[in-house]
């Protein structure tokens, strides 16, 4: 006999699955099946077999790519953990709750807004003639310094990456100081009745107790560093050469550019099993240290 309310509740579900199974599921598959074919839009697709994955491995222009995503996890992931943690300390242990809101409001204002709106606000204030930035490097007298900083073959990915380390360090910070608020003060005042320095709060109370968050914040932005476009794309476009390209606008160009949407298919199925691997070793990772 049927569980009645079983199929109710399947009922309650489906909408929610077709919509899943239409915008994501049918795509994905679609996707997977096109990565073995040659087609260009327009004709019919001819089956290559793993054509697509040879020709994507021995791609060099593809192994940049993915080295530039590879670079962007330290500006996306390590930076902005790492500055959210120490401000997460700073205002824990030295600020009042009404300094301690405002300024967690203040830091967390760039990751309301979204990345292309902010790659545009960025890419004027380092334009080389007229931008902000150069400007006040010429009037405190250090021209050698000022830039193209988006036409640098060097520092084009480093100033890209700044961005979004300041794009995503307020949302670590609000992240872990959630995270502050569920531990037991109790344990910080042992700690200095035992007369443990900052350092050694931070490090034995403090960053154990954040594990969840931790885990959280890494799996967002290691992510977000390995789908990294919009941001790229209106800054720029994957430029100089190669030298912020990465793996999605490598993706877009074959695919909107040349029309190979085959090979565009396989590099865009080997970038989502690479975030899984990523995700399930960043979850791996944690769970051992419990």
């Amino acid at each position: 006999m049927l569980n009645k309310s079983a199929w109710r509740n399947a009922l309650y579900l489906l909408p929610a699955v077709l919509v899943y199974a239409v915008f994501l599921l049918l795509p994905l598959l679609a996707s997977l099946g096109i990565s073995f074919t040659e087609w260009d839009g327009t004709s019919l697709p001819i089956f290559t077999g793993i054509s697509n994955y040879v020709r994507m491995f021995q791609d060099p222009v593809f192994r940049v790519a993915l080295g530039n995503n590879a670079l962007l996890m330290l500006f996306y992931t390590l930076l902005p953990i790492g500055v959210g943690l120490l401000l997460c300390s700073f205002l824990y242990e030295t600020r009042n709750g009404k300094e301690r809101s405002v300024l967690r409001i203040l830091f967390f204002l760039p990751y309301i807004m979204p990345m292309a709106v902010l790659g545009v606000v960025w890419r004027w204030l380092y334009n080389p003639a007229f931008g902000p930035i150069d400007q006040f490097l010429r009037a405190i007298g250090l021209p050698q310094l000022a830039l193209s900083w988006l036409g640098d073959f060097t520092w084009a990915l480093p100033a890209v990456g700044f961005v979004a380390t300041w794009y995503f360090f307020g949302f670590c910070l609000v992240l872990f100081m959630a995270g502050l608020q569920r531990m037991d003060p109790s344990l910080l005042e042992a700690a200095d009745l035992d007369g443990s320095s900052r350092r050694q709060k931070f490090m034995r109370i403090t960053l154990p107790s954040l594990r969840p968050e931790l885990r959280i914040a890494l799996l967002l932005t290691v992510i977000a560093s390995l789908k990294a476009f919009d941001l790229v794309y209106v800054m720029t476009q994957g430029g100089p050469g190669t030298s912020t390209m990465v793996t999605n606008i490598f993706m877009y160009k074959q695919g909107f550019d040349l029309h190979y949407f085959g090979y565009a298919s396989a590099v865009a199925v080997f970038s989502m099993l690479i975030v899984l691997m990523i995700n399930a070793c960043i979850h791996f990772a944690i769970r051992e240290r419990h």
